[in-house]
């Protein structure tokens, strides 16, 4: 034990992480974490995720030893060290385990290959436990602030040597909504998004494991940390946080990874806080996030919170929770609403034009499906028979007139007229069907490329963006045959075609019948890729976000097995931009969205926890105009104003309807999902 001083204000550590989900169960696998930072501290379980003077410009300034070690930004350079800090530990670009360079105290030092010395996880804990023991020899009468950025769970997902045999077999990433799909009520590219097959749910299964292996080192840092300061004796003198940036998604609604969606599998993260005075192994439900940090942060240091900053300090809901008034004023009551938001929002139509016309959509389409399923509709044509519906390689069900003579349906006139002929026919159609709602039993794939190079059953196409309704159905047809070449390159024994019209022909029936020229263009991209020629950009569509999974992927055990081939997966696309109210109170808890596509969304977790059911429809027109209006104005509040946008002050609390009721019965009557 050292004989030092210590001083009156209290130590801070951070300790982020990369990508680290909660709702996928990756804190159930780190037991020393959970111990020091659950049982002798305090969960937050609404931890969700959002100044441009650091934390360590003010800590500095309030007389801190400050120190930064690990990942800092995606895009950082290395060529210089922020200012606010003392000690600068940090990777030079994006996170990576093995072969990459630091700036280490302005001085860039590269690394290798080699465990012992260059594992990331383990150099950053080895650097922090020695920054704390020089520093409680050498200036214990001076409080330190140390931020700890690891790396894992993040890609490349290297683990140790010593974890790679771990979690064999272990699913728990399998929550409700794993393969739930498709979603035709979800926005677009869910709508687009269909069940894995066997390949990609090898590959949830085997990145969650090595995911999980990552975070084994962290658990490991983290008590080897705690029992440092704990033989310094400064666990009295020291508050400590635990969070990560984001959360993550792992087969979730069918996409295989991803961290980018506005569901609670993607925004809530672990959140722990322990310290003097802070309850033991307590939980609380109130919404805390990342912008909660840094006037945490202050308040341990005694600083006063600038009014530009956001967010508050987590000590006043602790106040709150034990009801005592410290301060001249009642403290205000706890947020029970916050921001969740991905680009920027464009001007959009009044919530009440865009309800209407997507419910309008979404029925139609509804409907159509519904009445195709009925065997009349599905046989050949045959004499007095109206009307045949054929199922597109996009999985939709499209309609057609019974025409004495074949040839008179063949695609050959103009892109308009033809989608104009097809638009009628299709509301013809359905004034002559019943008008109930369906629910599609069938499923699209997403791409896959086999071992032979072979492009194989797929899933995407572009978005697009327009105010006319008729331009965008149109363009829907034409995205749809563009990306069909890649979702599904196999040609359909038996299917010939008897039309000759020019291959710019974009009617859905065209879908149906293919043509020997895509036939021989099939033969000729089969062929390249059998020698050798596909590569990761042929794996692309515009305006999305694709990626090739190959054996040569990972270059730690475990393996991708080389017999299970490579893969095409498209994870996002530019118009999944979105601005969600998350709401969490006594009598509600919700999730409201609106897309940049003018799409809405409402998730009630009281009775779908899981977000499977898009309950917007139950809403009254009244609710969402208000929830509209919540979501503009949290959108363009500053500082202060948002915390009363953020409260249920904010508005009377919404009179919804009975969720419980409304939905059961909105299934039950209408058939919406049938998975």
């Amino acid at each position: 034990m050292f004989n030092v001083k210590y001083s009156r204000k209290h130590n801070v550590i951070l300790i982020l992480t990369d990508d680290q989900d909660i709702e996928l169960g990756s804190m159930n696998f780190m037991p020393k974490t959970m111990s020091i930072m659950k049982e002798r501290g305090t969960e937050f379980k609404s931890g969700k995720i959002h100044e441009k003077k650091t934390i360590g410009t003010y800590l500095q300034e309030a007389g801190y030893k400050t120190a930064y070690l690990g990942k800092y930004l995606n895009e950082y350079d290395g060529s210089y060290i922020p200012p606010g800090w003392d000690e600068w530990h940090a990777i030079v670009k994006n996170s990576k385990f093995y072969n990459y360079t630091m700036n280490s105290n302005g001085e860039r030092e590269k690394f290798g290959f080699e465990y012992e010395k260059d594992y990331f996880t383990d150099l950053i804990t080895n650097r922090s436990l020695k920054f704390i023991e020089k520093h409680i020899k050498t200036g214990a009468w001076q409080p330190f602030a140390l931020i700890i950025s690891y790396p894992a769970p993040h890609g490349p997902e290297d683990p140790a040597p010593q974890f790679a045999h771990l979690f064999e077999n272990e699913i728990s990433h399998r929550t409700g909504s794993w393969n739930f799909a498709p979603n035709p009520d979800k926005q677009w590219l869910l709508q687009r998004t269909g069940k894995m097959n066997n390949v990609h749910v090898a590959f949830t299964d085997l990145l969650h494991r090595r995911r999980l292996q990552t975070l084994q080192s962290v658990d490991d840092g983290v008590s080897r940390l705690f029992n440092l300061l704990r033989e310094l004796n400064q666990l009295w003198n020291t508050y400590a946080l635990y969070t990560s940036d984001h959360g993550y998604h792992l087969g979730q609604f069918g996409l295989l990874k991803g961290k980018n969606m506005p569901y609670e599998f993607d925004i809530r993260v672990p959140f722990f806080m322990r310290g003097p005075g802070i309850p033991r192994n307590a939980s609380f439900d109130e919404i805390v996030t990342n912008v909660d940090i840094a006037p945490t942060l202050l308040h341990i240091a005694g600083i006063q919170k600038p009014a530009r900053m956001n967010g508050r300090s987590l000590l006043e809901l602790f106040a709150l929770k034990k009801k005592k008034r410290k301060h001249s004023s009642p403290l205000k009551p706890w947020r029970d609403t916050i921001l969740i938001e991905r680009g920027k929002m464009p001007k959009l139509k009044k919530i009440r034009d865009r309800w209407m016309k997507q419910k309008k959509k979404f029925n139609k389409e509804n409907r159509l499906s519904k009445e195709c399923k009925r065997r009349k509709w599905q046989r050949d044509c045959v004499h007095g028979q109206l009307w045949k519906c054929y199922y597109t390689v996009e999985e939709r069900w499209r309609i057609y007139k019974c025409r004495d003579n074949w040839n008179d349906q063949c695609p050959c006139r103009k892109k308009r007229e033809l989608f104009k002929d097809y638009k009628d026919e299709t509301d013809e159609f359905l004034r002559h069907a019943d008008r109930a709602l369906f629910a599609s039993k069938n499923q699209w794939f997403q791409g896959e490329i086999d071992e032979k190079g072979e492009v194989e059953e797929g899933g995407w196409f572009t978005g697009w963006f327009g105010n006319d309704e008729e331009e965008e159905e149109e363009k829907e047809h034409e995205e749809d045959e563009r990306a069909s070449f890649l979702r599904s390159a196999r040609v359909k024994r038996g299917i010939l075609n008897k039309c000759e019209c020019s291959k710019n022909v974009s009617h859905p029936i065209k879908l149906l019948e293919l043509k020997m020229s895509k036939k021989r263009q099939y033969l000729k991209y089969k062929k390249k890729a059998q020698i050798g020629y596909l590569k990761p950009k042929d794996c692309s569509l515009p305006q999305m976000n694709c990626f090739t999974h190959t054996a040569s992927h990972w270059k730690t055990p475990p393996l991708w097995p080389s017999e299970l081939g490579e893969f095409c997966f498209c994870q996002n696309c530019n118009n999944n931009t979105y601005w969600c109210l998350r709401t969490k109170n006594e009598t509600h808890n919700f999730l409201y969205c609106e897309f940049v596509t003018e799409f809405i969304s409402f998730y009630d977790f009281n009775t779908d926890p899981d977000q499977l059911i898009n309950a917007v429809y139950s809403l009254d027109i009244g609710v969402l105009e208000q929830l509209s209006e919540q979501l503009r104005n949290l959108r363009k509040c500053k500082n202060r104003q948002c915390e009363l946008w953020s409260t249920s002050r904010a508005f009377s609390s919404p009179k919804l309807v009975d969720l419980r009721i409304n939905n059961q019965s909105f299934l039950d009557n209408n058939d919406l999902i049938n998975k």
